[in-house]
C-alpha cells in the first residue's frame, strides 16, 4: 500500500482509512465478533487510520473500535469527533463552554481505552461557537490528550475559521462523483492551505457501489429521508450518475474502484474514507483504493457527473455524519 502525507501532520496515512459508522449499528447489527474482525482485516490490509465519533452508536463505535485495537493502537492514527451527541437521539449535548469540549474528549479516550487522540475534530458542518471549541482543541493539546484537531465540514468558510491561526490539520469533507461540490470551494483551500483531508461519502452512502436501483427503499435511520419528495430525485439523480460511470466497468475494476480511484486523484484529497460491515468488505475496499485512473477515464467520469457540482437543493442535503 502506498501511504500518502496527511497534511501538515506530516504523517504517512493510508490512502483508504476505516468508517466506523457501521460499528455503532448505524447500519445495521452487528455482533462484537463481526465488529472485532472487520477492524482487524483492516490493520491485516495495511490501513492505519480509523475515523469514528461519540456520536455513532451512540458511545458504541469507540467502545469496539478501541477494544478491536488493543495492542496495535500505538501504531495507527485514531481520528474521532466531538459535537454530535445525543443529536439522532433527541437529546443534543451543549457545547457552550470549553470544558464541554474537554470532558467529551476525556469520555472517548476511556472508550477508545488511549491516553490520546491523534486527530480530534468538530463535529458540526457550521457552529454558531468556533471559538469555544478553538479553545477546548487548545487545553486538550497542552494537556498532551489530543495531538492535532480538525473540523468535520465542507464549508470553506467555516474550514478557514478553523484555520484562522493556520493549526487546523484535517477536515473531514463529503465528496464524491455524485456529491462534487467540494470542489468549488472547500478542497482548493485545503490544498492552498495544506490542510489534510478524510474524505466521507466516497462511495455516495451506497449509490456508488451498484448494490441499489430505482426500485429501492431504505429503512435505515441513515437513508430513509431519501425515499420520498427532493432526496428521492436526487437519488435517482444519482443512480443514473452511476450507470453512466458503472460503463467505464471491465474485470477487476468495478463500479466501487472507479469511485475511489477519481476521489482519490483530486490533488487535495489524503485518505478516503470507507465503511464496512464486514471483514471481506474492508478488504475489498483496500484493494480498490490501489486502482489509478487514466487521465481519460477522470476526464469520461467528469463528464458524465458535471451536473453533480452544483449545491444541493433546499432540503436535499444528505444526513450528516
Amino acid at each position: 500500500m502506498e501511504y500518502r502525507r496527511l497534511g501538515k501532520t506530516g504523517w504517512d496515512v493510508s490512502p483508504v482509512s476505516v468508517g466506523a459508522w457501521a460499528l455503532g449499528n448505524q447500519w445495521g447489527d452487528l455482533s462484537d465478533d463481526t465488529a472485532r474482525d472487520t477492524v482487524r482485516a483492516a490493520l491485516d490490509c495495511g490501513i492505519n487510520l480509523f475515523d469514528v465519533a461519540d456520536g455513532y452508536g451512540p458511545l458504541l463505535a469507540e467502545e469496539r473500535l478501541g477494544k478491536a485495537l488493543g495492542s496495535e493502537r500505538s501504531s495507527v492514527f485514531i481520528a474521532t469527533k466531538v459535537g454530535n451527541l445525543g443529536n439522532r437521539q433527541g437529546h443534543a449535548q451543549a457545547y457552550t463552554h470549553p470544558l464541554h469540549i474537554v470532558s467529551a474528549c476525556h469520555a472517548s479516550l476511556h472508550r477508545l481505552g488511549t491516553d490520546y487522540i491523534d486527530l480530534y475534530q468538530c463535529h458540526q458542518a457550521d457552529p454558531d461557537n468556533v471559538e469555544v471549541f478553538l479553545e477546548g482543541f487548545g487545553i486538550l493539546r497542552e494537556q498532551g490528550k489530543i495531538r492535532h484537531f480538525g473540523v468535520s465540514s465542507g464549508n470553506a468558510d467555516v474550514i478557514a475559521k478553523f484555520d484562522a491561526d493556520g493549526e487546523c490539520a484535517i477536515a473531514q469533507i463529503d465528496y464524491s462523483i455524485v456529491r462534487r461540490g467540494a470542489e468549488r470551494a472547500a478542497l482548493p483551500l485545503c490544498l492552498e492551505r495544506d490542510i489534510g483531508t478524510l474524505i466521507r461519502g466516497s462511495l455516495g452512502q451506497g449509490v456508488l457501489t451498484g448494490k441499489y436501483d430505482a426500485e429501492t427503499r431504505f429503512g435505515d435511520s441513515v437513508r430513509s429521508g431519501w425515499n420520498d419528495g427532493e432526496r428521492r430525485e436526487l437519488f435517482l439523480k444519482e443512480l443514473a450518475v452511476a450507470a453512466a460511470v458503472g460503463e467505464l466497468s471491465r474485470p477487476g475494476r468495478g463500479l466501487v474502484e472507479l469511485a475511489l480511484g477519481f476521489v482519490l486523484a483530486h490533488p487535495a484529497v489524503t485518505c478516503a474514507i470507507t465503511g464496512a460491515k464486514s471483514p471481506g468488505q474492508i478488504r475489498a475496499n483496500a484493494a480498490a483504493g490501489a486502482v489509478s485512473l487514466t487521465s481519460e477515464e477522470l476526464e469520461t467520469i467528469r463528464e458524465c457527473s458535471a451536473d453533480m457540482t452544483r449545491p444541493l437543493a433546499a432540503g436535499a442535503s444528505p444526513q450528516r455524519t
